[in-house]
C-alpha cells in the first residue's frame, strides 16, 4: 500500500530562437523567453538545464533569475550526432540522441526544465517512455524524430511524474 503520492514534472522545453543554427536570442525570442518563465515558474522547478547551445542558456535565463536557481549546461544535451557507419540514419540518430539526454536528467523526484532542440527532447521523451513502460501512441502529437524542426520555439511536453515513474505527458504550447 502506497503512502502517499510523490509528485513531479520534467518540463521538456524547446529553445525561444527561430534561427536554426540557434544563436543569441534576439528581443522578441527573450521575450518569448520571459513569458516561458511566466508559466514555467508555477511548476516551481528546482532543476534547470540546458543544451550547450546559447540559445538554451538564454530561454531558461529568465526562470533562472526568478526562481534564484543556476542553469547547468550538459554536452549530452548537444543535438549533435556522430557519422554512423553504413546507412545510420533517423533510428540511429534518436538512439544517440536518447541514451544521452538520458544521461543528462536530473533526479527524476526533482521537478525540472529541461531546455534542447525538439530532436533531443523528443528522443529523451522516448526514452523515458519505455523505461517506465509507458505507451506514447494515445497522445495526439508528433514527435520530432527527423526532418525539419517541427516543434516550435517555445514548444515541448511536460512529464508528469509518480514517484519517479512517467503517467501522462501535456504538450506545452509556445508562450
Amino acid at each position: 500500500m502506497r503512502r502517499g503520492l510523490m509528485l513531479s514534472a520534467l518540463i521538456l522545453l524547446r529553445h525561444a530562437a527561430t534561427s536554426m543554427p540557434p544563436a543569441r536570442l534576439d528581443a522578441a525570442e527573450t521575450q518569448r523567453a520571459a513569458a516561458i518563465a511566466d508559466f514555467l515558474q508555477l511548476y516551481n522547478p528546482t532543476v534547470l538545464v540546458s543544451a550547450p547551445e546559447r540559445a538554451c542558456a538564454d530561454t531558461l535565463a529568465p526562470l533562472a533569475s526568478r526562481l534564484d536557481l543556476e542553469v547547468t549546461a550538459s554536452a549530452d544535451l548537444a543535438a549533435e550526432q556522430p557519422k554512423f557507419p553504413g546507412d545510420g540514419g533517423p533510428a540511429h540518430a534518436a538512439a544517440w540522441f536518447a541514451s544521452r539526454a538520458l544521461r543528462a536528467l536530473p533526479d527524476a523526484r526533482r521537478t525540472a526544465v529541461v531546455c534542447a532542440e525538439g530532436v533531443v527532447l523528443a528522443a529523451a521523451l522516448v526514452a523515458i517512455a519505455a523505461r517506465d513502460d509507458h505507451d506514447l501512441s494515445a497522445y495526439g502529437f508528433t514527435l520530432p524524430l527527423e526532418g525539419p524542426q517541427t516543434l516550435p520555439p517555445g514548444g515541448g511536453w511536460v512529464v508528469h511524474r509518480d514517484d519517479g515513474r512517467l503517467v501522462d505527458v501535456k504538450s506545452l504550447a509556445p508562450r
